[in-house]
């Protein structure tokens, strides 16, 4: 009979097969000090701030996730924002660790010999902001470092059951639109995510 040790093995294995190895992400919005998370993953409507966001997965490559997030402005004054980027396992896995490269100005998540590259871009400026936090500070306030300022309380580095948030400063005109990009790159080497990172920087196209 195995011991509870090579059980609880067995257990962390089959669930990182039924994730796919892949990390989960989350868009949001943050606008005048209130967070909005698009749990669908594809759009949402914000009438309080007459803002809609909607989301479109596209196929870059078997490695990229890379989603783009078309914010809409229908008002008829500038409106001041941040896009917001949620990536997490959906498990806490006990060999997960995220940290934040403040050379590489990126995010990591590693679990076992996985590497997962966490970066983001809006009209061209890239993440203003990165941290790791709990999983269970998601839907609180804590993840900012005070009420509605709309800086995120910075932590480099989380373990387990850790989540990794990025932002990026967005302003959009009366009556237009703003497109924010975010993606994570799988590999096993971080020459190999940051090569493939390079390359979607400067193209925004399909890699072969």
């Amino acid at each position: 009979m195995k011991s509870e040790a090579y059980l609880n093995e067995d257990y962390q294995c089959i669930q990182k097969e039924a994730t796919g190895g892949r990390l989960i992400s989350t868009p949001g919005i943050w606008i005048d000090g209130k967070t909005y998370w698009i749990q669908n993953g594809y759009e949402k409507l914000i009438p309080d701030h007459s803002v809609s966001v909607h989301i479109k997965h596209l196929s870059k490559h078997s490695k990229i996730q890379y989603s783009e997030i078309y914010v809409r402005n229908h008002s008829p004054v500038t409106k001041q924002l941040k896009i917001l980027m949620l990536n997490h396992y959906t498990k806490p896995f006990k060999e997960h660790l995220a940290f934040v490269s403040p050379t590489d100005n990126m995010i990591f998540h590693s679990i076992d010999e996985d590497l997962f590259l966490v970066n983001g871009e809006c009209n061209g400026c890239r993440m203003e902001q990165r941290t790791i936090q709990p999983y269970w500070n998601i839907h609180t306030e804590h993840i900012w470092s005070k009420h509605g300022t709309g800086i995120l309380k910075y932590q480099p580095m989380g373990k387990g059951a850790s989540v990794s948030i990025f932002s990026l400063n967005v302003e959009i005109n009366p009556h237009s639109s703003a497109i924010g990009r975010a993606w994570n790159i799988h590999g096993k080497e971080k020459q190999d995510v940051m090569v493939m990172n390079s390359y979607l920087i400067k193209n925004h196209t399909s890699i072969s």
